[in-house]
């Protein structure tokens, strides 16, 4: 097993020369480039909400997908949470009712929405609720014209097509959302121990990118490029010549798609 930190001067000194050059040929397009997912690994502080929100647009319709706790619902509550984050206009969307979900009326509000957050809990009661629905769809046509879908531990593992559905060490596995393609999260990741399971699902599915993100963090996701943000670390692991590769990357640092 390799494990390999990201960080280190020569490392530094080519991102910023490479984001000189960036700006120089591009001008402020540089600059409004923007996140597709911020996908983040379990009990967030208030300062990385403030950082999703900062990446998104406020005075836009933030839409909020709370299926996955176990607990009551409590709509008033969670669009206090979010108006005090800045965000001017909350609809909260849930249901447990296939038939609910799989009309047209309900999926209504992700139509003209430009954010989406999706809570945390377990991930099967989201993907037992939208998956194959038109709530699935609209997902996808969110991120397409420029929205941004976040999500904290269930909200994070249910972006991938291959989902860890629990076990440890052993995963049981199910489907998800394929919002991030190529890839299998896992939450709670260093809090929780879950570095067995995410290698056992990674040599399972040895096609796919496994990224463990530990609690605080979050994984910020952009065309061609992925973000750190938080407290913590995100684990890569990757099956490489029948071997086990792992990475490990702290906030500030930034994953190319070519590194994948």
């Amino acid at each position: 097993m390799r494990i390999r930190s990201s960080r280190s001067f020569p490392f530094l000194i080519v991102a910023i020369f490479s984001l000189i050059l960036n700006f120089e040929s591009k001008g402020q397009d540089s600059l409004t480039i923007k996140p597709k997912l911020f996908i983040a690994g379990g009990a967030m502080p208030e300062s990385l909400y403030e950082a999703f929100a900062k990446l998104t647009n406020p005075t836009g319709k933030l839409v909020v997908i709370p299926t996955a706790t176990g607990r009551e619902v409590d709509e008033m509550k969670i669009k206090e949470q979010w108006n005090s984050r800045g965000f001017e206009s909350v609809t909260v969307l849930h249901t447990r009712d296939r038939e609910v979900s799989s009309s047209e009326e309900f999926s209504k509000p992700l139509k003209e929405a430009t954010t989406v957050w999706i809570s945390g809990g377990s991930q099967y009661r989201i993907a037992d609720a939208y998956l194959d629905t038109p709530v699935e769809k609209e997902l996808y046509q969110l991120v397409e014209r420029g929205g941004i879908i976040g999500g904290s531990s269930a909200g994070a593992a249910i972006q991938t097509k291959v989902m860890i559905k629990g076990g440890n060490p052993e995963p049981e596995m199910a489907e998800g959302f394929d919002l991030f393609s190529g890839a299998i999260v896992d939450q709670h990741f260093l809090k929780r121990n879950r570095i067995p399971r995410l290698m056992a699902a990674i040599q399972a599915n040895p096609e796919l990118t496994g990224f463990g993100i530990d609690e605080g963090t979050a994984i910020v996701v952009y065309e061609k490029e992925y973000r750190i943000v938080g407290e913590s670390y995100v684990l890569r692991i990757q099956l490489e010549d029948g071997a086990i590769k792992m990475d490990a990357f702290e906030a500030g640092d930034v994953i190319s798609l070519t590194d994948n």
